[in-house]
């Protein structure tokens, strides 16, 4: 779909017009052509219309979408709201043929008529399932790599069904889909499904709407997230502006909340400044800046690792439990090293010294349906460490008298005799320390 009508709502053009722009920028990014129509009103608001009226709810959203039919086009919404105001209709008037025609009744004094024949799409969805994480992740100039986001779906992108029919309303996976194809570890936490609890502050019910914020903005700090991303007007005011409350009363949470598009933008090459991202309530600014790190940090690494393998594995943890040392020893955890890595805690990682449990095995790697593994990562990991002296002294004892005899032990004579075995012919020890000799001059 690469012209569509786009209903940006109320909310959006109101209070967060840097989140207009962003989307903006990525429909042109993915060569979209979203026109405006003139005569759209409020999609309507389910709280605070349909529980006053229900058929002007459902007379107001049709004439909106009428609006759009009549220039034979599709529309793509970017509010949750919005979007489920339409599924709603849409599936209720589909169904309900005695209030359809009392509505178009209705829309006939101004010349309009629905016939709910038009695909409404979320902006998520249409990134998901219209473009696609592939042609998402062919845009990124410059990746996330080693970032750690968290996402909020919001109720509305989700449910009721059948109205709403697009991932799993219980267990969705699409928006983390573009998040991953942005180069980003996507970091689950236990209220990733509740409601943001924006709607009881329509309602007057501020304190619940306060604590609905504290908890899921405390449990995405804890699961040391960067980032908390939205793809809902509503959910980004409540943890955005909500989350400012808060920390005017010097309550301890400070979590970055990007909408989709903020993220998709910043990966595609605009700049903060660009998009507006300094009219946030909560800085994103540490955001930015571990992301500048990390660029550096995917620098240092590249020169040692395949950094693409490496993000690929954190991600997966799939072996988690399987190396057989974490049966005997606990205290190792190979995928928390490699964890460590994609954080930027080499030096942390070669210091600590878990790294010399590893028994290169390679159970991980048969295990491994990728078949990626870590033992070659924590060879490379124990060849960093004793070029740094952070080996164990057994290691570098034993390389000695490898460099100086081209053997680990020496031979019993003795018992070899006692076996009836005969004499070794002379090792070629000196000569492969001539071989392995850096300075060896003829």
């Amino acid at each position: 779909m690469k012209e569509f009508a786009v209903f940006w709502g109320c909310t959006i053009p109101a209070r967060f017009p840097f989140i207009e722009k962003a989307t903006r920028l990525v429909f042109g990014d993915l060569g979209a052509s979203a026109r405006e129509l003139p005569g759209h009103t409020c999609c309507p608001e389910g709280v605070l219309v349909k529980s006053n009226d229900e058929e002007a709810f459902y007379t107001t959203a049709a004439r909106n979408l009428a609006l759009i039919e009549k220039e034979g086009l599709d529309v793509v919404t970017p509010c949750n709201g919005c979007y489920s105001t339409f599924k709603e209709t849409w599936s209720h008037l589909e169904s309900d043929w005695r209030d359809r025609e009392r509505v178009n009744a209705r829309l006939a004094r101004e010349g309009l008529h629905y016939d709910g024949r038009l695909k409404i799409t979320h902006f998520a969805e249409w990134l998901a399932d219209d473009i696609g994480a592939g042609v998402v992740a062919g845009g990124v100039k410059r990746n996330l790599w080693g970032m750690r986001i968290a996402v909020h779906y919001g109720c509305h992108l989700l449910r009721p069904t059948p109205a709403v029919n697009w991932d799993d309303p219980l267990a969705p996976t699409k928006v983390e889909g573009i998040v991953s194809a942005l180069g980003a570890s996507v970091v689950d936490y236990p209220s990733k499904m509740q409601c943001c609890g924006n709607a009881l502050d329509r309602v007057g019910e501020r304190e619940g709407s306060l604590a609905f914020a504290r908890r899921k903005l405390l449990e995405v700090q804890a699961h040391d997230a960067d980032a908390l991303v939205v793809v809902c007007p509503s959910c980004f005011q409540q943890f955005d502006l909500n989350q400012a409350a808060l920390r005017r009363n010097r309550e301890d949470v400070n979590v970055p909340v990007l909408y989709l598009s903020e993220l998709i933008a910043l990966t595609y090459g605009h700049s903060p400044e660009e998009i507006g991202l300094d009219m946030h309530r909560v800085s994103v600014q540490p955001f930015l800046d571990k992301w500048e790190a990390r660029g550096a940090d995917r620098e240092r690494l590249a020169t040692s690792f395949d950094v693409a393998m490496l993000a690929k594995c954190d991600a997966c943890q799939a072996c988690k439990d399987d190396c057989p040392v974490c049966k005997v020893d606990p205290t190792f955890q190979p995928t928390e090293i490699v964890s460590a890595l994609v954080r930027g805690e080499l030096d942390q990682v070669l210091e600590d010294g878990q790294l010399w449990k590893c028994l290169e095995c390679y159970t991980c790697q048969e295990m491994c349906h990728s078949r990626i593994g870590m033992a070659d990562t924590f060879r490379k990991l124990k060849e960093l460490a004793t070029a740094e002296g952070k080996g164990p002294d057994a290691v570098s004892a034993a390389y000695a008298t490898f460099r100086k005899t081209g053997m680990l032990g020496s031979p019993k004579e003795s018992a070899r005799r006692k076996l009836g075995l005969a004499p070794l012919p002379e090792s070629g020890g000196e000569s492969l320390a001539r071989v392995l000799d850096d300075d060896w001059e003829e």
